[in-house]
């Protein structure tokens, strides 16, 4: 392997209003947006919080 290895750019896709699109396509307002988002995590939601555990308790 040598040190002059080449990278493949990759792409990173958003959905925006409803549609996905690149986000080297987004305005300035937009790619700003993108940036402030917080990422979502289905381990993290589903066991934060007593809101989550005294929902479960209404649902058994």
């Amino acid at each position: 392997m040598t040190n002059n290895a080449h990278r493949t750019p990759c792409e990173i896709f958003s959905r925006s209003m409803g549609f996905i699109r690149p986000v080297s396509n987004f305005n300035a307002g937009k790619y700003s947006e993108f940036c402030e988002r917080k990422t979502f995590t289905e381990t993290n939601s589903l066991s934060a919080g007593q809101r989550h555990y005294d929902l479960l308790k209404k649902a058994a």
